[in-house]
């Protein structure tokens, strides 16, 4: 049990620490094609392990594996050196979008480059739980299915030969892509004796199961999932890595509004806020994930990289996002969006984001702790 925390610890902090200092990267590259000087990059947190100073940077290795940092001339006090055509403040407002979205460039690239590995590790095929059963990706072949999650003891679906991590392809000979699909043929069919046809997602092997609905329910928990290849020409397999980011990033932000919206609806915030997580949460996806191997880890990885460029661009101040904003704003308006009100907004923004980040964690404590104990 113990042996089990601590690896899913490691595994958590490598994760975190590649995720962040892709994005780290990023800034770091921006602001050296800017020609801004860069005193410090780091990959990990002090006391350090490693360093050394490579031109005008200081590079390390930090003994605490959670994330890295850069510190770049003058970005983080912009009332001082100016006029030092090296530092951040000297910079037009293109080149300083630029240093600031080279960030969340690193982690769109750092996506791609690892949703390609596990692509090319499953022949271009991938699975993806969908939320909202109509929803549809831009890029790829998409076929939806139902996947089998449980099966109750000694139910009609037990007693048919159903198994967990099935996929029900049809029943009676019809097709079933969705949940309410299935509903509505189970309520045609009451009192029945029904032909289900599944597929195992390994061996790909067809079984017709005979199932006695007969029952309230048959026994049976299920969900949404979308199968995606990338293998209909050379082209899908260049770019696979590219058009998973793609279509990743635009699902994500698809379900998202979706839960916002419900959220409203509903005027209960739980709605979106159980689809967010933390540290916490991404550690107790790490703890049970470990058993799924390498690949696996990888696309999680991927995925979490995916997150935080999409988080980094939302335009909420402190953010990526939040931060080009204003930089617009300030060259429209330079007299009224100063640098000293910058100061000001990031500072309230930051304080923003430690409550908001400590409400996660909590959250994230109630809604995982038989996961993480």
């Amino acid at each position: 049990m113990i042996l089990d925390f601590l690896l899913a610890l490691i595994v958590f902090a490598l994760i975190i620490t590649i995720v962040v200092s892709a994005h780290e990267l990023g800034h770091f590259l921006g602001a050296k094609k800017t020609k801004t000087k860069v005193i410090e990059f780091a990959i990990g947190f002090p006391p350090f392990i490693w360093k050394k100073k490579i031109g005008e940077t200081l590079f390390g290795i930090g003994s605490i594996p959670f994330g890295g940092y850069n510190k770049i001339y003058g970005e983080s006090a912009p009332t001082e050196n100016e006029n030092d055509p090296s530092s951040f403040t000297s910079k037009s407002t293109g080149q300083k979008l630029l240093i600031i979205i080279a960030g969340v460039v690193g982690n769109f690239l750092l996506s791609a480059f690892l949703f390609y590995i596990v692509l090319f590790s499953s022949n271009f095929n991938s699975n993806i739980g969908l939320i909202n059963p109509e929803y549809e990706f831009p890029f790829g072949h998409q076929e939806n299915y139902l996947l089998i999650g449980g099966v109750e003891e000694n139910s009609p679906a037990s007693l048919g030969g159903l198994k967990q991590n099935e996929i029900i392809l049809e029943i009676n000979g019809e097709r079933v892509e969705n949940a309410n699909e299935l509903k509505d043929i189970l309520n045609k069919t009451k009192g029945e004796a029904i032909a289900v046809l599944t597929k195992n997602r390994e061996t790909k092997e067809e079984t017709t199961h005979i199932v006695n609905n007969n029952e309230d329910k048959i026994g049976v928990g299920y969900s949404n999932i979308a199968e995606l290849s990338y293998n209909d020409n050379l082209g899908d397999k260049i770019f696979s890595g590219v058009f998973h980011t793609y279509n990743f990033t635009d699902y994500s932000l698809s379900t998202l509004g979706d839960m916002i919206a419900k959220s409203f609806t509903q005027k209960d915030l739980s709605v979106a806020a159980n689809a967010v997580a933390g540290p916490i949460g991404i550690f107790a996806i790490t703890k049970i994930s470990l058993s799924e191997g390498f690949m696996f880890m990888l696309n999680i990885t991927a995925i979490i990289s995916l997150a935080l460029a999409i988080t980094n661009l939302l335009p909420l101040p402190a953010l990526d996002g939040g931060k080009c904003i204003y930089l617009i704003f300030q060259k429209i308006n330079p007299r009224f969006f100063t640098d000293e009100l910058s100061e000001k907004i990031d500072g309230a923004g930051f304080l923003f984001l430690m409550i908001l980040g400590i409400l996660i964690v909590i959250k994230d404590v109630f809604q995982f702790k038989d996961l993480i104990f």
